[in-house]
């Protein structure tokens, strides 16, 4: 199926399916677009989680190269064929890392004392304030401070070693439980629809009047 193919059907099933079932349909229960067939897929997340000490199953490849295009709702990357610049987004769920994560933000001292740069600080605040209720941290930046930073980042970067992943930046975030990664996608989604404008409806054809219908 061609990028064109996939963008049409793509942005028909965003239209069409309620968020939550196109959710579980193209994001969460199937082969990512990079992978030739689940069996690669299989491999690929068996060698990811033993790295990571967590369930293959609990490993999962989302974003654009998971479904093929962009779900961003930014008119300017909606619907965007993944090319080979794209990073690989990995949804790893696991409790205890999350756990472990959220316990290291909650002993942190004051922001400002950080070394970071302060959009890192404006990055460890947002966390604070929502993350108990959003059940994920993004740790594309936080990840070198976490307890089992060095252990991950090494295990990423293993697996932009290996195909299909290969040369490209394999990024993770980490999610309580399955419940918080299918709200978060299911809440992206929804922006996503929302941002699309309406189709037309479909043109009806054109009836002949009477006097018309004489003089034809």
């Amino acid at each position: 199926m061609g990028t064109t193919d996939v963008d049409r059907e793509i942005s028909a099933a965003v239209r069409s399916l309620d968020p939550a079932a196109f959710t579980s349909i193209h994001i969460l229960d199937r082969v990512p677009a990079i992978f030739d067939d689940r069996a690669q897929y299989a491999a690929w997340r068996s060698d990811l989680g033993a790295e990571l000490e967590v369930d293959p199953l609990c490993v999962v490849v989302v974003g654009s190269t998971a479904v093929g295009v962009s779900l961003s709702p930014r008119p300017d990357k909606r619907f965007r064929p993944y090319h080979d610049d794209s990073d690989v987004d990995v949804a790893v769920i696991s409790p205890r890392h999350f756990d472990e994560a959220w316990r290291w933000l909650r002993a942190l001292g004051p922001l400002d004392a950080l070394k970071g740069r302060p959009d890192e600080a404006d990055l460890l605040g947002w966390h604070r304030r929502s993350l108990v209720f959003d059940g994920t941290i993004a740790t594309d930046r936080l990840l070198p401070y976490l307890p089992f930073g060095a252990v991950w980042q090494s295990a990423l970067g293993r697996a932009s070693r290996r195909p299909p992943t290969l040369d490209r930046d394999v990024k993770a975030r980490i999610y309580r439980d399955f419940e918080s990664l299918r709200e978060y996608h299911r809440r992206n989604v929804e922006s996503l629809r929302a941002s699309l404008q309406p189709e037309p409806p479909p043109s009806e054809p054109m009836v002949a009047t009477g006097q018309e219908a004489e003089t034809q």
